[in-house]
């Protein structure tokens, strides 16, 4: 560890050498002390400091309202941090790297002549998005509070959630050049220790120039990096994070990114919303089995589409086989092209609308949706049915919550797709089945990915239950306090039960 020198010029061009020649960095220089005077320097980087703090709150003090000669037999930079200079968060260090950290992130370092200590001024101020309603993840009802590009604002967020004195933060440095904050966010009493440990190590040995986002760090720590499935789960909801840290999970947030992602991650949760947790439990769970059927629609419906018309055209109520040829007649594609390619079309205006303005993209989409399909039509490229088909898994996609796992289904049915061009049914089961094997082979830090195994989860699996028939949390989540509500309910109808047989005694 690196400190200080006594000499305060020496101390100058450390600090400055270190921070960079072409860094905005600004320097104060000015004295200290009514008739021995002490040369001081307050180094700060223009643009991420309130210079208006500054000069009311340090320099106004020292330069102006300070009239005593300090004695260097006591400790000065603690002398002055509580007589004179009037911020809250102000700590004195000896450490060379946190002074230069510091200046790095918004903060002011106040140094002193003959002094080998230094004070740290939080007077930090930039110009973030104000907490507002996540655009991609909308609610009829539930909270409407998402998270922003400032780190400490989004850990302000989750602990003023959870109040407990168990919720912990700790914070990495990644990149060499960015050197972007990074944290975990966890509670100490719930969450298992392994698969903290296993969290912590893959990003203490990430070793990279720069951040780019909170899908790369994703990246750089996940197990399976060839799986279409998210190993990890990332939304832009605090309420979302504060229900996965109470079931043990941790939190993983990066500065300058207004999403948080959480591990480990189970495939279930990402057909899990907030609406789910905010209606009756028998209105969530028909909702949530829509989803789980929606899943084998959009990977597998234009697959059977497909069966049918080439191979297994006799499994067709005989009243729906001519107009299923007569809308075929004068098709100049094969089925399998004309899917296939009616499939990239929406794909493309899908990623088409994402690239454009909000409104722009809605219009494009929808216009252009129904332009080319028209056309489409018209010039015998595609038929009425298969543009049906492809509307319904199109709208289909849009019932997953979750942004990842939805791209992860889409993707899925163009090899389903090819099979059942090769084989017919018999290769929509075979595309299945290595589905299925793939998802039961991962895991996420340790943690299976898809596991039906253990019953305390069916309550809020394919269905959620009741509330007050939850008491413990999920198995399939390793942690070390598994009861997370008592039988208040049955105790409370219990005991109601008794006075009412009394009363009627």
């Amino acid at each position: 560890m690196q400190t200080l020198t006594t000499d305060i010029r020496a101390n100058l061009k450390i600090i400055l050498s270190e921070i960079g020649t072409q860094s905005p960095v600004a320097v104060k220089e000015f004295i200290i002390g009514k008739t021995r005077f002490l040369n001081a320097a307050l180094i700060y980087n223009n643009g991420m400091v309130s210079k208006d703090m500054l000069n009311r709150d340090v320099l106004n003090p020292l330069m102006i309202q300070l009239s005593e000669d300090l004695n260097l037999n006591i400790n000065i930079p603690e002398y002055l941090s509580r007589k004179y200079i009037s911020l809250c968060n102000t700590v004195v260090r000896n450490n060379l790297e946190e002074a230069i950290s510091g200046i790095k992130t918004g903060k002011a370092v106040l140094i002193i002549d003959k002094i080998s200590s230094f004070i740290l001024i939080d007077a930090a101020e930039g110009n973030y998005r104000s907490i507002s309603e996540p655009v991609n993840e909308p609610v009829i009802r539930g909270p409407r509070e998402g998270f922003i590009e400032n780190i400490n604002t989004n850990i302000g967020i989750l602990r003023r959630r959870i109040k407990s004195k168990y919720l912990t933060v700790e914070k990495f440095i990644i990149g060499r050049h960015t050197q972007t904050e990074l944290a975990l966010v966890y509670l100490k009493d719930i969450v298992d220790d392994d698969v903290l440990n296993e969290i912590r190590e893959r990003i203490r040995v990430i070793d990279i120039d720069g951040a780019a986002g909170i899908g790369a760090i994703e990246q750089y720590i996940e197990k399976h990096p060839y799986s279409p499935f998210p190993q990890t789960f990332g939304t832009e909801r605090a309420d979302k994070i504060q229900a996965n840290l109470m079931e043990g999970r941790v939190a993983i947030i990066l500065d300058n990114v207004p999403f948080v992602i959480t591990a480990p991650a189970i495939f279930e949760e990402f057909f899990q919303a907030v609406e789910d947790y905010n209606e009756r439990s028998i209105v969530s769970s028909i909702t949530r089995l829509l989803r789980m059927l929606n899943i084998f629609i959009v990977i597998t419906m234009p697959a059977i589409y497909l069966t049918f018309v080439k191979y297994n055209s006799e499994l067709f109520p005989i009243n729906s086989v001519v107009p299923l040829v007569l809308s075929r007649k004068g098709i100049l594609l094969s089925p399998f092209l004309e899917i296939l390619a009616m499939e990239i079309v929406v794909e493309v205006l899908r990623e088409g609308g994402l690239r454009l303005p909000g409104k722009v993209g809605q219009v494009l989409s929808v216009v252009g949706g129904l332009i080319i399909g028209d056309a489409a039509i018209r010039a015998k490229f595609a038929s009425p049915t298969t543009l049906l088909i492809l509307g319904i898994t199109v709208v289909a996609t849009f019932v997953i919550p979750n942004y990842d796992m939805a791209i992860a289904i889409r993707v899925l049915r163009f090899p389903i797709l090819i099979l059942s061009e090769m084989m017919g049914m018999f290769g929509i089961a075979l595309g299945w089945y290595f589905i299925i094997v793939h998802i039961c082979s991962l895991e996420s830090f340790g943690v299976p990915y898809f596991s039906i195994n253990k019953p305390g989860d069916f309550k809020d699996l394919f269905i959620r239950t009741q509330f007050w028939k939850m008491n413990k949390r999920p198995e399939s989540i390793p942690n070390k306090d598994p009861v997370r509500q008592s039988d208040f309910r049955y105790k409370w109808l219990k005991g109601r039960k008794e006075n009412n047989e009394k009363g009627r005694n």
